[in-house]
């Protein structure tokens, strides 16, 4: 059994009854360092003693128990909440309490189990100095028969999660696009599937995960440097795609 994922949270039994609001809130923060993070320890291949396959770090204002496993599969380790540090924090784009909170509970997981420490520190190390980003390529097609390369960028923050969109003219080595085609809440439920593929009809047209229609861009004005689309969906989806700050 391998070790896939890395989590901070709030704990949930501590807080779900009578401050599951600062819980919630505080889970869509520390999404990013999330997704982030169990990203980079997949690419490790560590492999666990076959008791657990994800380390969650779990913040109450109680007393802490020892490490322990939990279902599924889930090393818990549990930590202090230190409110005020966040609450200071929780709407500035300052990560280092919750790296902090993480260094904090890898170090207490090594003592209870062996994990791969070091090699953890060096990616909280490597986050800290790419300015704490989430960022990656999603997609990058080139359609020849149109003269355009179409990049989709993802960008996941401790605000947000967008998806931006590049356009290039080929022939040309123009840009003529550079913006952000969707923005949704910083859960990491939210965004996943809404985007899959790129494909070219009579316009440029970004599939879902069912390969559905999900944006539709205006070719035409692509080539004046003009982002025209349209969001594929009900009233809610909708909604769901045009978050804003």
């Amino acid at each position: 059994m391998n070790l896939n994922y890395i989590s901070i949270g709030l704990d949930y039994y501590f807080y779900i009854e009578n401050q599951n609001e600062i819980r919630y809130e505080f889970q869509k923060r520390a999404n990013f360092i999330n997704d982030y993070f169990s990203k980079e320890v997949r690419r490790l291949k560590f492999k666990t003693d076959g008791t657990f396959n994800m380390i969650s770090i779990e913040l109450s204002e109680s007393t802490l128990k020892p490490c322990s496993i939990v279902p599924n599969n889930t090393l818990k380790v549990e930590l202090f909440f230190d409110r005020s540090r966040y609450e200071k924090i929780k709407d500035t784009g300052d990560c280092r309490y919750y790296l902090e909170v993480l260094e904090q509970g890898l170090m207490k997981a090594s003592k209870s189990k062996s994990i791969p420490f070091e090699a953890l520190l060096s990616i909280i190390k490597k986050f800290e100095r790419g300015g704490c980003k989430n960022e990656w390529l999603h997609k990058e097609k080139r359609f020849r028969e149109n003269d355009l390369e179409i990049i989709l960028m993802c960008q996941f923050t401790t605000d947000y999660f967008q998806l931006v969109i590049l356009i290039n003219q080929i022939s040309l080595k123009k840009e003529l696009i550079n913006a952000v085609l969707l923005r949704v809440e910083p859960g990491v439920s939210i965004h996943e599937g809404m985007y899959k593929d790129i494909i070219i009809k009579k316009d440029i047209v970004i599939t879902d995960k069912s390969d559905s229609p999900r944006i539709v861009i205006n070719k035409n004005d692509v080539y004046k440097g003009v982002l025209n689309y349209e969001i594929i969906g009900d009233d809610k989806v909708k909604e769901i795609l045009s978050y804003k700050l």
